[in-house]
């Protein structure tokens, strides 16, 4: 069973949060026009539907505390046991969107802009934040712990602050991520009508 909460905040921009009885946090879901961003609060993702054919995604796993959540299995050949072969900090789980994934220096990394008022605003008690949005800059901006996530209406891409410097940079219409100063470790799925499975099946 799960519990879904309605935010009104942006005209003809839906916005939900949705909390399963087992969580703590749950999520908090962004429809926009062409797709829906999803930020799992309880085990710390980024997620992006597109719309259309085949539920094409990319699931951005940040460096959290529950293995389980990232980490990368492998099979013994022999005895055909499952086996945890690695846990890295920061995980993509690439399903048939083909997302390129840019890997910078932290030297070229950027301060993040400061945002035009005015504003407007909602809180959500569960969560314990309030979201803001800025009219001017057409963006929407999410606490995410102690960092922060601008979600851009327009063109749906997102970046993640921390320490008022951006360190993930999401253009998912363009299929590009940007990580600054992370090596992230990527995971790419086929989808078909019958699911997801990877594309490597040597690591499965």
């Amino acid at each position: 069973m799960s519990e879904i909460t309605p935010i009104r905040l942006i005209p003809k921009i839906k916005i939900e949060y949705s909390i399963d009885y087992k969580q703590e946090r749950g999520y908090l879901y962004i429809d926009l026009k062409k797709g829906e961003w999803s930020i799992g609060y309880e085990f710390k993702t980024l997620s992006y539907l597109l719309r259309g054919p085949g539920h094409k995604s990319i699931d951005i796993n940040l460096n959290i505390s529950d293995e389980a959540q990232r980490t990368i299995w492998a099979r013994d050949e022999k005895t055909g046991k499952r086996y945890a072969k690695e846990i890295p900090d920061w995980l993509i789980r690439d399903y048939g969107t083909e997302v390129k994934v840019i890997t910078h220096p932290i030297e070229e990394i950027e301060i993040a802009e400061e945002l035009l008022e005015p504003k407007v605003t909602n809180s959500i008690p569960k969560l314990n934040v309030t979201l803001e949005y800025y009219d001017k800059n057409k963006i929407l901006k999410v606490p995410f712990d102690n960092d922060e996530i601008r979600i851009n209406i327009e063109n749906e891409n997102l970046e993640y602050i921390r320490n008022n410097k951006k360190i993930i940079k999401v253009f998912p219409l363009n299929k590009e991520i940007h990580f600054y100063g992370i090596e992230p470790k990527v995971r790419r799925y086929i989808v078909t009508s019958e699911g997801a499975r990877l594309a490597n099946q040597n690591t499965n």
